[in-house]
């Protein structure tokens, strides 16, 4: 399981906070950041799919079929918004596999490789496998690329994910307390 995680601070945060304790209770407070952070959130989970997708080599509907990718989004209970995979590794059929004279070749992190000895079986759904035994035949392993909780924990997508936050959070914030006080706390 990965899981991102981000904390907020800076003077931009202390004039927030103040603005918020002009709201008429807690619980518009509570609302204004729940609203201000799903806002957010959901802006860096596609960013966090796209980043992955774009560092990894495929789709982003097969990082989210292989990575199990879901978000837990801020509620009335807490002000938390998770994204959070426990999946695991991705096949390698995903990365434009070609079979070839010497094995298979495959393209994980953009990188074209060749996997020698390798070969693919269709009426497995076209994986990637190669033999583990001395036996001509059995047994045999599915090839697996590479793992998506490990990348979307790697140093390139954190940095979306954080870059994000710290430019859309504090001006959301700022814009529903304006909308749930009707422009009367800026």
């Amino acid at each position: 399981m990965a899981t991102i995680s981000i904390s907020w601070t800076g003077n931009g945060l202390q004039r927030l906070t103040v603005a918020a304790e002009h709201l008429e209770d807690d619980g518009t407070r509570h609302k204004v950041f729940r609203r201000a952070i799903n806002h957010t959130g959901d802006k860096a989970f596609t960013r966090v799919k796209r980043a992955l997708s774009k560092e990894i080599g495929t789709t982003q509907s097969i990082i989210m079929k292989y990575g199990h990718i879901k978000k837990y989004r801020a509620s009335g209970g807490g002000l938390r918004f998770e994204i959070v995979s426990r999946g695991g590794p991705i096949p390698i059929k995903n990365f434009k596999a070609r079979q070839g004279g010497a094995g298979v070749s495959a393209s994980p992190w953009h990188n074209r490789k060749l996997y020698r000895h390798a070969f693919i079986v269709p009426s497995l759904s076209g994986h990637v496998f190669w033999r583990t035994g001395g036996s001509k035949r059995l047994p045999i392993e599915r090839i697996a690329g590479p793992n998506v909780p490990k990348e979307m924990v790697k140093e390139h997508v954190a940095r979306v994910f954080s870059s994000l936050v710290a430019s859309d959070l504090p001006p959301r914030v700022a814009h529903e307390i304006r909308v749930l006080t009707n422009g009367v706390v800026t």
